[in-house]
This record gives C-alpha cells, sequence and structure tokens, in this order.
C-alpha cells in the first residue's frame, strides 16, 4: 500500500526549503503524497505566528498547487484551542483506516526532544517518523542517534521499505539538501520592504506584499489611518 507523508509546522510563512523538503520526502520514501499540516496553537510554542491562521493556509495552498503530489490539511487550524500531535494522528489514521503506512516528517532537534510532547510513546502507534538531517546540524554530527530518547532507539531503521512493510512504528533519518531559507528571516525581510524572490513560490511572494504581511505594527495602524500619518 502506498505511503503518505505528514508535513506539519506553522509556514508563517511557506518557502521553498518547505517544499524541498517535502519532496525529498517524497522521493526517498515513494510517498503518494505528501500532506501539509499547518498548525493551529501549538502547546510547546505559544502564540508566535505572525499572520493570521487564514494568510498561512492561503500561502500553503498558492504554494502547493502546482504539485499534484502536495495536499493541505487544515485540521489544526479549525480545531482551535491547543494543538497536540497525537490528536493530529489519530484523527488521520481513523479516517485512513489501520493499514496505510503513515509518515510524519519532523526534524533532528524536535525529534530530540519528542519524549516531552503530549503521549509521546503512543505517536508510534499511529506513524513512522522520518527524521530529516541538515548538514550543519552540529548536535548530531557529535552524537548521531544518540541526541534522540533511548525510547526510541529500537525503532531505528535504516532501510525505507520497512516504512512501507508496516502502517507505524519506525524511526528512519535521511539527509535534507541544505538550503538556507527560514521563515524568521523572511518576516524580517518583509518588514523592512525586502524582496522575496526566489526564497517563496512568487503567488505567496505577491500575496505578503499585496497583505503588507509582517509589515511592523506601526505601518500597519497607518497604512490603516492614513489621516494620523505623519
Amino acid at each position: 500500500m502506498a505511503a503518505t507523508g505528514l508535513f506539519g509546522g506553522t509556514f508563517d510563512p511557506v518557502h521553498f526549503g518547505h517544499l524541498r523538503l517535502a519532496t525529498e520526502l517524497a522521493e526517498a520514501f515513494h510517498l503518494e503524497k505528501v500532506i501539509f499540516i499547518p498548525a493551529g496553537l501549538p502547546y510547546h510554542r505559544g502564540r508566535d505566528a505572525h499572520a493570521t491562521s487564514e494568510e498561512r493556509l492561503t500561502m500553503l495552498k498558492l504554494a502547493t498547487a502546482r504539485d499534484a503530489r502536495f495536499d493541505v490539511d487544515d485540521r489544526e487550524l479549525r480545531r482551535g484551542g491547543n494543538s497536540y500531535t497525537y490528536d493530529t494522528l489519530a484523527e488521520i489514521r481513523a479516517e485512513r483506516g489501520p493499514g496505510e503506512p503513515l509518515v510524519f516528517l519532523i526534524g533532528t532537534d524536535s525529534f530530540a526532544t519528542i519524549d516531552t510532547w503530549h503521549r509521546w510513546t503512543e505517536l508510534f502507534d499511529l506513524a513512522h517518523f522520518a527524521v530529516a538531517v541538515r548538514g550543519d546540524d552540529q548536535n548530531w554530527l557529535a552524537k548521531g542517534p544518540g541526541i534522540f530518547p533511548r525510547e526510541a532507539w529500537p525503532r531505528l531503521t535504516l532501510n525505507p521499505r520497512d516504512l512501507q512493510a508496516a502502517p507505524a512504528g519506525k524511526v528512519m533519518t535521511f539527509a535534507m539538501t541544505p538550503l538556507a531559507i527560514s521563515s524568521t528571516a523572511m518576516r524580517a525581510l518583509a518588514a523592512e520592504a525586502g524582496s522575496l524572490r526566489y526564497l517563496t513560490p512568487d503567488p505567496v511572494v505577491e500575496f505578503i506584499r499585496s497583505r503588507n504581511l509582517y509589515a511592523p505594527a506601526r505601518d500597519l495602524r497607518e497604512a490603516a489611518n492614513p489621516a494620523t500619518s505623519r
């Protein structure tokens, strides 16, 4: 049975690093689909989104529209309240049945602290985990899989076929192409009216520009009340 990839994140904004990572995930694990899941309110991150939920969702749809392998799932935005990965995976597993392999994409930094996540040991009953390793990850270069919780070690595999052969339960790392693009840097660039061209698809660039997203709050207030501008 073809496997499905799941890629969660704030995507504030989405950029080519996200899209390239999803592409490499699909190719490495022979995935039929990669579903982007924009986070509502991640309980461990707090209210740190800068664009609204609707704006982040729109940007994701614009960015993924031309790739048939990509889809967007807005369940966490609709759910409201704190967002737990366990709840999302449990819902998707219930919808797709017990047999379909699900592969959840995660970075080494996040997987290293997965033992702090809500009901974390039960996550492996719901999905596999594909752990993306950056080439400049010094913690990984120093310790390798030793940075992961010890309870996860028996689940590690070097064979991608293991993720096709079972619906859930395995952990596999893969090297990602290093692209020095971050949402944080993009927001800072947009705040200074810098160009975002070639950092994210053109429809997303235009959406950010047309909405004046990530502009300083003062500028937004002045744009809304031009008579008070000085």
